[in-house]
């Protein structure tokens, strides 16, 4: 699909746990991004400090009041947007955001993009990269995720794009105009795989991950608290490494 990243995935190999685990029935394992194995994301709270951040990327047009006069509108509004159903297929870019919120001027864009992208991305904790490889052995992985920052933000120089290299199919939601739980950005990252494929949802989301990837026909697991349940759900896990354990029964 056009603006999304596909690639040949590695080599697939016939390993299996000698119990086998929930995920062993599934070809294509489809994750969340936030919150399913990226942590430490959306640093967006008063405590902040953008106009540090801003420095640091180089930026010396604004000063602290200027940015704040920017970002504060941008961010407040953004977050409406996201929580109002009616722009699930509408909504904005960043660049349109900080035009149409913040008046920022154009020649500031650019450095205003890279400052969300730094305060939005988080950092793949050891446990789920190594998880991540060693499933990539044996399934197929891609990424649907929502994401104000466009991939070609930050992809190629954060500081685990070589876990993200594990991925056949990475699909964002800033690559077009719309967000989770509409269907248009699943079937985009379902685009990548073969339709005979046996595909599990995996989303620490129930509304915009699960019931929507039930609502297509998918498998799903909810990244959830101990004790969680809900009938879209077809497997509740604490962490996404805990999917690596043995399946012994549906109800643990």
């Amino acid at each position: 699909m056009p603006g999304s990243s596909s690639r040949r995935g590695p080599r697939l190999e016939l390993i299996r746990n000698p119990v086998p685990s929930f995920i062993d029935q599934f070809e294509v394992l489809l994750l969340d991004m936030n919150g399913t194995f990226m942590f430490g994301h959306d640093r967006f709270g008063p405590e902040e400090d953008y106009f540090a951040t801003y420095r640091a990327l180089g930026g010396r047009r604004l000063d602290r009041t200027g940015l704040t006069a920017v970002l504060a509108p941008t961010l407040a509004e953004v977050l409406a947007v996201y929580d109002n159903p009616a722009h699930v297929d509408d909504f904005p870019s960043l660049a349109e955001a900080f035009r149409r919120y913040g008046h920022a001027e154009d020649a500031d864009i650019p450095i205003l993009e890279r400052i969300f992208a730094a305060h939005e991305l988080g950092r793949v904790p050891p446990e789920h990269q190594t998880f991540l490889r060693q499933v990539a052995r044996t399934h197929r992985l891609g990424v649907v995720s929502n994401l104000c920052s466009h991939p070609d933000l930050w992809l190629s120089e954060h500081p685990d794009a070589e876990t993200f290299r594990l991925f056949t199919a990475l699909v964002y939601s800033s690559e077009g105009r719309s967000i989770k739980p509409s269907p248009a950005l699943f079937r985009r990252a379902l685009s990548h795989f073969p339709g005979t494929a046996a595909i599990v949802l995996i989303g620490d989301s129930l509304e915009r991950d699960v019931i929507p990837a039930k609502e297509l026909g998918l498998s799903t697991v909810w990244i959830a608290p101990s004790g969680s349940a809900h009938p879209a759900a077809d497997r509740v896990v604490e962490r996404l490494p805990d999917l690596a354990r043995p399946h012994q029964s549906a109800e643990e």
